[in-house]
């Protein structure tokens, strides 16, 4: 029982207990990092809008799906398909949880928005209600359900993308881990001529990477600690680096005092040895990382993952080395018994006594070394860079994304979407006047290709809803109704007219009875006149007088009655004669009047035209106004639904770019946009109105505004702290200085050759931010491992020796290499993967390791003499004095 208690066995008791439970409490891992993929952004504003939205699209992910003819233009035929592949789908929204589908015959707005306008391609939008980590499933099947013969469809979206090249360098990643572990067996093997300690060393990489990894994924999902999916990587990497290192450093430790103690005690000896030296180099890293772990930039926050990496590696590896030397031996070695020879010369030894002889030549050739990556080194990078990494071998996402570019522009796939949120109706007239305002604003700054807002739906303004079309069609109306007018004018002078004329007709109808009553009347005195003749020559006959006389009665009372008959006449057409005339004259008074305010109606009118032309082509022309009838006009319901949330207080206005999303002219169109809005929304019912811009762009730039503001205060806090430690651990100030500055210069230069010889020379794009957090996390655990090994318990200052200066840096170089081409075998494969990431961190990390192994040994030994024994300026000046002898 008592040899079970032993540390040895302890210590793997432990491990083995460490890493069932780390298995047995691991979650889905493809699940875990699906779920931490995913654009930078701020989540939480942003999928409360989302919720606020309405329209049933809280929760989801937007899909786009492309129909392109690789041949021209989409036949009748092709849209016919088209139409009915999106129909089938539609039915089938359920079984793909689609929550909205906007296909181009559906809204009236979408008909232009998804056609381009060479006619070869169409869009269709999808809402699908499904998680992160699911989002390339649901992309595989929505494209298999619209494949159609002879056209290239494809399902893409920034998010797609993103993923993808995540996962794409997840898997190139541990590809290149599986490469180097490989390679650490090779290369372990060959430096102690053993097949053991490989073995063990790859026993160690397991556990320490298990145990890491669940650690991580574990205390992120129970504190919801700030993680990146390339955090994970790094700190995976960082342990298998890490592990390698230590047992290399453990096993030549024990090698070279195996022969002086037992295995027990040189066992021991070595662990507590190893400890002692490693909390020099590791404290200094731990601390910063942690510290790094308040800041606002998920990828400095992300940094307490290296803590825990370094933590558990430092805790694993050197206890269960312990162990095996105690268990094994000297069997430890097995097969051979002697490590990697030794060498008479190597490039340390040389440079240091170079830099020995002349210390300002080696501090110039180290500047020289330095001095061209801080010139040609640049702040500009891209995260979440979604160009394609190999054009001929494109993904069905990268496919699509390339059509919409082609097709509908360049800022096409990654919008810029401006979310204002208000307390008060948004569909007010005030309201969508400043909305419209804002919109045309936005649409006349450089570099913006199309701006879509609830008054605008397709980039282009609703003329019917504009005052000066509105004018244009009331000058139209005011036209007609003045030519009603002159046309009424025109009939009252006819009116008039007929009047008169009927007037005078009835008048000589009176005066023809009043003739015909004279000539009735002339009749009955013809007849008393021949009575009277013929009384006269009948004046015997007494009978026929009597009777004469009494037919002469008869005539003369004929006579009486037609001349009253006449005087009735003649006063009735006197009195009609006189109404008429009267009658006439007050409607010839009557119609002057109304003529006269007509004519005043008719200049009214034209200067109101005239005024309302004016008007239509001033400023006030061209503002926004709802007409009473606008529940007929289709586009504008359309608009409300896409452009309005459904409580009617929230409006998105959609900015296309001409730039690419993630490109240095993007930025620069956001910040004028940004100042546009701010500008626009002062002194209006909108003043106080939230404003959110989401999109990749402006993702892209608050983590530029981040790194440059934030990062930066932060990283110079942890130089600052870095040379602190330093100086604790060390006890001398300078020397920190120097080990800070050199890491500064180092890091920046390995930055600046990156750029060129990526960015410039083969054309990759601008490098993402974690290249450089990454490198820079590898580049100060290099450079504290090497300074840290030629600099540790000697004092050089008080106890200078000039050859044991130079027989130590050569020792540190038998040291350095090794660790060199350990951190080489992990970085290098790195250099074959697709990953532009995984790219620029090796290389950036191999640049800065190399030229650390040469500035080293060129600026320490020639800093360490001139510090011991400063140069006396006597002699300077006499070197560069002239010689006056000939």
């Amino acid at each position: 029982m008592r040899k079970l208690l032993t540390p040895k066995l302890l210590f793997l008791f432990f491990w083995g207990i460490v890493v069932f439970a780390s298995i047995l409490i691991l979650p889905n891992i493809t699940t875990f990092v699906n779920e931490q993929t995913a654009l930078p952004q701020d989540s939480t504003t942003s999928t409360k809008y989302q919720q606020q939205w309405g329209h049933g699209l809280a929760g989801t992910q937007s899909l786009t799906l492309v129909f392109n003819n690789p041949n021209g233009k989409l036949s009748n035929h092709q849209h016919q398909q088209i139409t009915t592949t999106l129909s089938k789908l539609n039915r089938q929204a359920d079984d793909y949880g689609i929550n909205q589908l906007r296909t181009p015959t559906g809204m009236t707005n979408d008909r232009q928005l998804l056609r381009s306008n060479d006619g070869s391609t169409e869009l269709a939008l999808v809402a699908v209600q499904t998680s992160r980590a699911d989002l390339a499933v649901i992309g595989n099947q929505l494209n298999n359900a619209i494949s159609i013969n002879g056209l290239t469809t494809s399902v893409t979206s920034t998010d797609l993308i993103y993923q993808q090249h995540a996962q794409q360098q997840r898997r190139d990643l541990m590809i290149s881990m599986f490469i180097s572990s490989l390679l650490s067996l090779i290369i372990l093997g060959f430096i102690f001529r053993s097949v053991l300690v490989p073995l063990l060393n790859l026993l160690c990489q397991a556990v320490t990477l298990i145990t890491t990894v669940s650690f991580i994924t574990n205390a992120r999902l129970a504190w919801h600690w700030p993680l990146t999916a390339n955090a994970i990587g790094l700190a995976g990497l960082i342990s298998l680096i890490l592990t390698s290192l230590l047992t290399w450093h453990f096993m030549h430790t024990y090698w070279q005092s195996a022969d002086k103690l037992t295995s027990t005690t040189v066992s021991l000896v070595t662990l507590r040895r190893q400890y002692r030296q490693w909390l020099l180099v590791l404290i200094p890293i731990l601390i910063i990382t942690l510290m790094l772990s308040w800041t606002a930039l998920i990828s400095l926050a992300s940094a307490w993952t290296i803590t825990i990496a370094v933590v558990l590696t430092l805790l694993a590896v050197p206890t269960l080395n312990y162990a095996f030397t105690v268990l094994l031996g000297d069997n430890l070695f097995w097969p051979g018994s002697t490590t990697w020879p030794s060498r008479s010369r190597n490039l340390w030894g040389q440079l240091s006594k170079f830099s020995h002889w002349q210390p300002a030549l080696g501090g110039l050739t180290a500047i020289l070394l330095v001095v061209p990556g801080l010139v040609i080194a640049t702040n500009q990078f891209a995260d979440d860079n979604l160009q394609p990494w190999r054009q001929t071998q494109l993904s069905n996402a990268e496919l699509g994304q390339q059509l919409v570019q082609a097709h509908f522009g360049t800022g096409a796939t990654a919008p810029i979407t401006i979310t204002v949120r208000a307390t008060n109706n948004l569909t007010q007239q005030r309201s969508l006047q400043t909305i419209d305002h804002l919109t045309t604003k936005l649409q006349a700054v450089t570099g913006v290709a199309r701006v879509i807002s609830v008054t605008q739906p397709t980039g282009q303004p609703l003329n019917a809803f504009y005052v000066k079309q509105q004018l244009a069609l009331l000058n139209i109306d005011l036209a007609g109704k003045q030519a009603s007018a002159v046309k009424l004018q025109h009939q009252l002078t006819a009116d008039q007219t007929s009047l008169e004329r009927a007037a005078t007709g009835h008048h000589t109808k009176s005066v023809d009875q009043l003739s015909d009553r004279i000539n009735d009347l002339a009749n009955l005195n013809d007849q008393l006149t021949q009575q009277l003749q013929i009384l006269t020559d009948r004046d015997n006959d007494s009978n026929n007088i009597n009777q004469q006389l009494t037919k002469l009665n008869q005539l003369t009372d004929q006579i009486t009655t037609a001349l009253n008959q006449v005087v009735t006449a003649q006063t009735t057409v006197a009195t009609e004669a006189g109404h008429i005339d009267q009658h006439i004259h007050n409607v010839n008074q009557s119609l002057k009047q109304t003529v006269l305010p007509l004519k005043t109606l008719l200049a009214s009118l034209k200067n109101t035209q005239t005024y309302l032309s004016g008007l239509a082509t001033s400023q006030v022309g061209h503002s926004f106004y709802l007409p009473t009838n606008v529940a007929t006009n289709q586009a504008y319901q359309n608009s409300l639904f896409t452009n309005i949330s459904s409580d009617r207080r929230m409006t998105q206005l959609t900015v296309t770019l001409k730039t690419a999303p993630t490109s240095a002219s993007s930025r620069q169109t956001l910040q004028r946009l940004q100042q546009v809005t701010h500008a626009s929304l002062l002194a209006t019912p909108l003043a106080h109105a939230t404003v959110l811009m989401t999109g990749v762009t402006p993702q892209q730039s608050q983590r530029h505004t981040l790194i440059s503001h934030h990062a930066i205060k932060w990283i110079v806090l942890g130089l600052a702290v870095f040379s602190i430690i330093l100086w604790l651990e060390w006890r001398s100030l300078a020397f920190s200085i120097l080990i800070t500055a050199g890491l500064v210069g180092i890091t920046l230069t390995s930055w600046g050759w990156t750029q060129l010889i990526l960015t410039h020379w083969l054309q990759t794009g601008a490098l993402s931010s974690s290249v450089f957090l990454s490198s820079l996390a590898l580049l100060t655990l290099h450079w504290l491992l090497i300074t840290a090994t030629t600099s540790q318990h000697q004092n050089w200052v008080h106890q200078f020796n000039a050859n044991r200066l130079k027989q130590h840096f050569y020792y540190c170089g038998q040291l350095v290499w090794p660790v060199t081409i350990i951190e080489w075998i992990y970085l290098l494969p790195l250099l074959f993967m697709s990953a532009p990431a995984l790219k620029g961190s090796a290389l950036m990390s191999l640049i800065g390791i190399s030229i650390s192994n040469l500035i080293v040994p060129l600026i320490f030994p020639g800093w360490i003499r001139w510090t011991a024994e400063p140069p006396a300026l006597t002699s300077i000046l006499r070197r560069l004095r002239p010689s006056t002898n000939h």
